[in-house]
This record gives C-alpha cells, structure tokens and sequence, in this order.
C-alpha cells in the first residue's frame, strides 16, 4: 500500500504577510513615481518641470488648439484663445468650447489676470510678441508654461511633441505626425519627377494684403517647396513682409495663393490692368487656401493638406487621380475622428469661376 505524502502549503502565514507588505511598498513606490512631476526642454530651449499628469490646459493662440484637437487632448482644454473660440473647426471637434473662457489672443493682448484664475497646469504660448514674458509671469505663479515655434513642417512636428510630452502622452504625437508624413511622402515622391529648373514660381500673399508675403523662414515658404513651387519671396527674412507693387510684377509668378483672410477689395485689384500682365493672373492661376472651417495655410497638421492642395494646382498632371476631397476625408477622419464632410468641411479655393478645384 502506497503511502499518500502530505504537501505543506508553500506559503505560510509569515511568507504570505511579507509578500502582501512588498505588494504594497510596490504600489505605494508606483504611485509615488506616478505622481512626479517630469522635465521637458521647450522650443526656446526652456527647462519646464511639469506635473506628471496634466489635466488643465490653456492654448493662446489657434495653431496650438489645432495641434491639442489633432492629439485628442480637447478634453483637458479649460481656457482658450479667442479666435479658437470662434474657430468653425474647433466648434465642431469640440462643441464644448462655447462654454470655455476666453483668454484673449496673441494679436490683441492675452488676459493674464483670466488664465491665472482659471488654474492650468499647462499654458502653451508663441515665442513671437510677449511670449516670453508672460512665461516668467507665470513661472513666479508655479504655473508652468512652454513656447513653441511652429514655423516649418519639422517644427510643427516637434510642437507636436513638446505638448504631448508635456502632458505625458509622447505616444500621441507620433500618431499625428504619421498621418502628415503620410501625405507629405507622396507628395514628394511625384514633385521628384520634375526638372528642377521647370519648377513653377509662386507668391503667398498674406492676410495682411496682396503686397504682403511669406518670407523664407515662414511655414508658407516651407509648404511651397514641398509642393515642387519656388517661393519668389524665399530670400526675404522675418515674418511677413510688405513688398510694392512693381516688385510682384517683376517677380511675375506662375501661380498666386491667396490667404483665406483677404476680401474683395484684393479681388479687385488683381482684375486691375497694372497686374494683368502677371502671368498666374493672365493664365488665372489664382487660388485662395482651403478651407472653410480651418485654412491649410498657417501652422498646424492641416498645413500638409495644404502642402497636397498646392501641389495639385501647380502640376495638376502629375496630381491627377488625386482627389482632394477624399483625401481630406480621409485626413480629418484620421486626425480628429470625423470626415471632412461630417465636420461641415468644403474646400472653397476657387477665385475663379472656371478655376478647376
């Protein structure tokens, strides 16, 4: 007869009380690691400690809200900028932006006094006007702040970064930031095709006139030559520029893009007979930027859109079975989980009435 053997239990009292107290020192270890606040270098080169989880943001400026909504970050936005507020975009990504304070703008002057009430833990600012100086006053408060600089298709990248790092969400960016490398990689793959020196020139006039233009170190220099255009502007420097009206008719581009800004009276004068002789105004190569809930055409991930939009009406060849309204279903889908169409989206470039979309 075999002898059954009677198996202690492995885990005594003692063993089983130790094992609980280090699954407790283990939780207590995690959570206090998750609780610590994190350093980040912002665009200026800043050192910003921030909390680990960041849940109270305020962005000051539009391309900043565009680049929290392409994160899915809408949800922790308790303040914004005014031309935000007012943003078609942002109304229909964020319906509960009606409900938001209004923080003032860049352009007009930011209302510190509001932003302070509203208690972020995170304020993101521009390096242009007072950028800097409000990020003092705000650090002598504990209030953390970064300033980005937007102004290239790697910096809008890198802007995507710094604010997902900050909020302790890197992963989000890298999202995003596919989906504009996706349209960018196929529009470079066709604009290599072309001769260098049968690319078009073109002109960007800026909200603030015809006779207003890109310089070189400007995001709108950076979206015409990844279309295959040459900036007639490009060896200007600073930010937008007056130019006069004999230089634009000397430069005499191939194809003008307007701001979504400007109004009829710019209309008019390109109907003028000083401009006639310009050759996209002759050949009515005159497009104004999509679109009508958001322009392409300033800092943000729409601007690669805008970069396939530029492409496809300078070599419309080359861009044929391109279909920009599908591709801009595609990229808001994809960006801010609803089509182009579902968001009230429609292009709205044309100056012309026979000018092909």
């Amino acid at each position: 007869m075999i002898e059954k053997i009677k198996l202690k239990p492995v885990f005594t009292k003692t063993v089983q009380g130790s094992l609980i107290i280090l699954i407790s020192l283990f939780l207590i270890s995690w959570n206090a690691m998750a609780d610590t606040p994190h350093t980040i270098t912002d665009m200026v080169g800043r050192q910003v400690t921030l909390p680990n989880k960041v849940s109270r943001i305020i962005p000051t400026f539009k391309p900043v809200t565009l680049c929290l909504l392409s994160l899915g970050l809408q949800d922790k936005i308790v303040g914004i900028d005014s031309h935000s507020k007012r943003d078609k975009l942002t109304r229909a990504v964020f319906p509960e932006v009606a409900t938001l304070k209004g923080v003032g703008s860049k352009s007009t002057g930011l209302n510190f006094e509001t932003i302070v009430s509203l208690k972020p833990d995170l304020v993101v600012l521009y390096a242009q006007k007072d950028g800097t100086v409000l990020a003092h006053r705000l650090e002598t408060l504990g209030i953390a702040s970064i300033i980005i600089l937007p102004e290239s298709f790697e910096n809008v990248k890198k802007s995507l970064r710094v604010i997902a790092m900050a909020t302790g969400q890197p992963e989000r960016a890298e999202k995003t930031v596919k989906v504009m490398d996706d349209i960018l990689t196929q529009v470079a793959a066709r604009i290599k095709t072309i001769d260098p020196a049968k690319r078009k020139t073109g002109y960007f006039a800026s909200p603030r006139g015809l006779f207003s233009t890109a310089a070189g170190n400007m995001l709108q220099d950076d979206i015409l030559y990844r279309a295959g255009v040459v900036n007639v502007a490009h060896e200007l420097k600073g930010y937008f520029q007056d130019i006069s009206p004999e230089q634009f008719i000397t430069w005499n581009p191939d194809i003008l893009i307007l701001s979504r800004s400007l109004g009829r009276r710019t209309l008019e004068r390109l109907s003028g007979p000083a401009l006639s002789q310009v050759g996209a105004i002759r050949t009515k190569a005159v497009y104004r930027f999509p679109c009508n809930i958001a322009p392409w055409d300033f800092p943000s991930p729409l601007s690669a859109l805008g970069t396939l939009w530029v492409a496809k009406k300078a070599y419309p060849d080359l861009f044929a079975d391109m279909d920009m309204e599908k591709q801009s279903e595609l990229f808001h889908q994809k960006l801010f989980g609803k089509t182009f169409q579902a968001l009230g989206g429609t292009l709205d470039d044309a100056i012309y009435r026979d000018a092909a979309n």
